[in-house]
């Protein structure tokens, strides 16, 4: 049976949930990804975890940009992925790791804005600044790109490039983590018998 996929449809202002299935079943598990749905209010039963289709962020406009710097924001809120997000922002922006955190600390803003601000203050540290205090006073990404002389799809591109590369490694350190012998009965071959030491 395919999985489901939830989503949401608005009409006349309102939102509703309403579940509808996927017909063409995803290629491999990484087409998935697992979502905590919660209990109905006023429920104890019914919440749990659900295996859906991911939702790919598209596009090279305002929006696409907005979803991959939540998805950043979202992987650098948990500790066992924040340094994975850390050195993949610091790749693709060209600015060091231990400059994010000190933007981080001084500006109060994540890294997924961060890899957006630095995308197109292209590492000028000062402009990095300026830019954010463009963003505090309500500038779109679009207004910010277009003033800093760049377009928004190619920061677009950026942020899904550290995106990317925050996802690739994080999934390679674990599978790293499970070790050689894991990988072995993984794929089905019988543990090689070595003794201890030998």
């Amino acid at each position: 049976m395919p999985p489901q996929a939830a989503s949401t449809q608005a009409s006349a202002g309102a939102s509703s949930s309403a579940a509808s299935i996927n017909t063409a079943p995803a290629n491999d598990n990484d087409d998935y990804e697992t979502i905590f749905v919660p209990a109905p209010t006023g429920s104890l039963l019914g919440g749990g975890s659900v295996r859906v289709v991911k939702r790919k962020i598209i596009g090279t406009d305002e929006k696409a940009l907005v979803g991959n710097i939540r998805r950043l924001n979202a992987a650098a809120g948990t500790a066992a992925e924040r340094p994975y997000v850390v050195a993949a922002v610091s790749r693709v922006t060209g600015v060091s790791a231990q400059e994010l955190q000190a933007q981080q600390d001084a500006l109060q803003l994540r890294f997924g804005d961060l890899c957006a601000i630095n995308a197109i203050a292209r590492g000028n540290l000062t402009k990095a600044r300026e830019i954010a205090n463009m963003k505090s006073r309500g500038t779109s990404w679009t207004g910010v790109a277009k003033a800093n002389g760049m377009s928004v799809g190619t920061v677009v591109q950026v942020a899904q490039n550290a995106n990317e590369l925050t996802a690739n490694s994080y999934t390679n350190a674990a599978d790293r983590a499970k070790g050689g012998q894991q990988k072995l009965r993984d794929f089905g071959r019988p543990r090689p018998n070595v003794p201890p030491g030998g």
